[in-house]
């Protein structure tokens, strides 16, 4: 049990059932899937992917980030939310983000995520906008500390 990198292969079933039900696996496929710097995150529960997170460096012209990664295809399984499984992945990529020098990570979120978002200490920016097939979004973003190794006290969650 607990929070590992895993394999695109192994989350898009978990995408698909959760992000583009009723539609076509192929809708899962992500640009930077691939990229050398992408981390898909799985917390496993009983050999079974139950909540999941893709993160891939982009930074957002409104953020004005240097080393920005975009959070996308967060999901977790209906059977198995409000078990804290997201919130302690999202703490496990902050991490990991900024030991890759991550200033900001930033997201589009759907109306019905923005609270979850909010708790972990992202803030919405700009207007509510629609994604085809998706429905209606915001631009969330946090701001990730860089710590340096006789500063450990900057490090913020």
């Amino acid at each position: 049990m607990g929070i590992h990198i895993v394999d695109v292969k192994n989350i898009r079933p978990l995408r698909n059932l959760v992000l583009r039900p009723n539609l076509p696996i192929e809708t899962t496929f992500y640009d930077l899937d691939f990229h050398k710097e992408t981390i898909h995150l799985g917390f496993i529960k009983n050999n079974q992917i139950v909540s999941i997170g893709t993160f891939y460096p982009q930074n957002d012209i409104e953020l004005k980030s240097k080393n920005g990664f975009r959070l996308r295809g967060m999901a977790t399984h209906p059977d198995f939310r409000r078990n804290s499984y997201a919130s302690k992945l999202m703490l496990e990529s902050f991490r990991l983000l900024q030991n890759k020098k991550c200033d900001i990570i930033w997201c589009n979120a759907r109306l019905i995520a923005i609270d979850f978002y909010r708790l972990l200490g992202f803030t919405t920016i700009g207007n509510e906008f629609n994604i085809k097939d998706i429905g209606p979004h915001y631009k969330m973003f946090k701001k990730l500390k860089l710590f340096h190794k006789n500063k450990l006290s900057n490090l913020t969650f």
